[in-house]
């Protein structure tokens, strides 16, 4: 076989490198005289060449991984909630928080319903000119913003006309849920007005199993103050809703009469709220009592001091309470029970009992005016006033 290039003579065993040697080869033969070791080794230019060439995909393969973990840090990351990852405690916190955001961000707004129809037409920001009864029966959002970034006063005295079911609606809260709302001054130029609570009402989160909160600092006028949104499943159960006076003897034809208050922050709606007396058993009737309002239920509404303009309840039919001659109650010895039966149920819940008899010794066309924290059942937590002040 004809070679097609002449070997090289050899020297002391290495091979001199003649003419032919590529310019590529010559560059990577350092010394020259090294070029190619004795037969039947390894030519270096070539193992440096294998081991540049493992370093680069070593160095590519460590690169690729670095960046899987960058992307799975990251895709993990945006995927992150505050709080536990428990699904139904992130479920209340996000609804702490949006309901907070509803109700501070805006003014609100209410479209009443007039018959069943919406009057879209008529909707307002201006919720807050309505009263207990007709926010009761509209769609709406009670927030109380100014629309610039603070509070308004006359909003969040407004929420004394709204229930907690009518807030919770508004502010999108899931259905069965319940709501504590808590306002406090915690910077103001007064100090004395620091740690003053502004509105404080809600359904109490006693027996929660799960409960979330929100708060945020806003202006109102002058000074700073916290708001705090809580959300819990706790329930309701009836608020302090009461019997504040009664007249059970009334002289010269007027009739009897049962005052009731709402001492409470939140309207309250008194569908489910009824009176009751040995052998009458007589539902309130429809609509909201405002927070600090009262209710007069009475014998007859046409002929019932009402100095003050409160809301009326006539009972006469019902045989609850009596006018003129016909007597319902009895002044030497009745019962007066103030119930509340939950939505879907038949079972009625005794709030207030107030049970008298001859030794209470009733003056005639005196009303009885409960001083609030004893046993409405003992004379000694009443007082009696001549004639009464029935609406006050």
């Amino acid at each position: 076989m004809v070679r097609k290039y002449p070997t090289a003579p050899r020297h002391n065993g290495t091979m001199i490198v003649g003419p032919f040697v590529s310019a590529d080869v010559l560059m990577d033969a350092t010394p020259m005289g090294h070029l190619m070791p004795e037969s039947g080794s390894t030519p270096k230019f070539r193992r440096s060449d294998d081991e540049h060439a493992l370093t680069a995909v070593v160095e590519f393969l460590s690169a690729f991984v670095l960046f899987l973990v960058i992307v799975s840090a990251f895709l993990a990351l945006s995927q992150l909630k505050l709080g536990s990852n428990v699904a139904d405690a992130d479920r209340f916190d996000q609804m702490a928080i949006d309901s907070l955001e509803r109700l501070t961000d805006s003014k609100g707004h209410v479209v009443l319903i007039d018959e069943g129809v919406r009057d879209i037409s008529n909707s307002t920001d201006d919720w807050h000119h309505f009263n207990a009864s007709v926010l009761l029966e509209s769609d709406l959002l009670p927030a109380i913003g100014n629309g610039n970034g603070r509070l308004d006063s006359a909003r969040i005295t407004a929420l004394g006309n709204v229930t907690e079911d009518k807030l919770t609606q508004g502010l999108g809260v899931d259905g069965g849920l319940s709501l504590n709302l808590t306002i406090i001054v915690i910077e103001s130029d007064n100090v004395s007005n620091v740690g003053e609570l502004v509105f404080s009402d809600g359904s109490s989160r006693s027996g929660a199993t799960r409960s979330s909160t929100a708060s945020r600092q806003m202006y109102l006028d002058n000074e700073l103050v916290r708001v705090t949104v809580e959300i819990h499943n706790a329930g309701r159960e009836p608020s302090g809703i009461r019997i504040t006076e009664i007249m059970v003897d009334p002289l010269n034809g007027p009739p009897e009469w049962i005052e009731i208050e709402n001492p409470d922050g939140f309207a309250m709606n008194l569908s489910g709220w009824s009176l009751a007396r040995p052998g009458v058993f007589t539902m309130i009737g429809d609509g909201a009592l405002g927070a600090g309002e009262k209710l007069i239920c009475t014998g007859n509404s046409e002929t019932q001091n009402n100095p003050n303009g409160v809301m009326m309840y006539d009972m006469a039919s019902s045989g609850m309470l009596g006018t003129g001659a016909i007597d319902s109650l009895d002044s030497e010895s009745d019962q007066i029970i103030l119930g509340w039966t939950r939505s879907g149920t038949i079972l009625t819940q005794n709030v207030m009992v107030i049970s008298w008899d001859s030794d209470w010794n009733i003056p005639s066309n005196h009303s009885l005016s409960y001083n609030f924290g004893g046993n409405p059942s003992d004379s000694s937590n009443w007082t009696s006033m001549n004639g009464g002040t029935p609406g006050w």
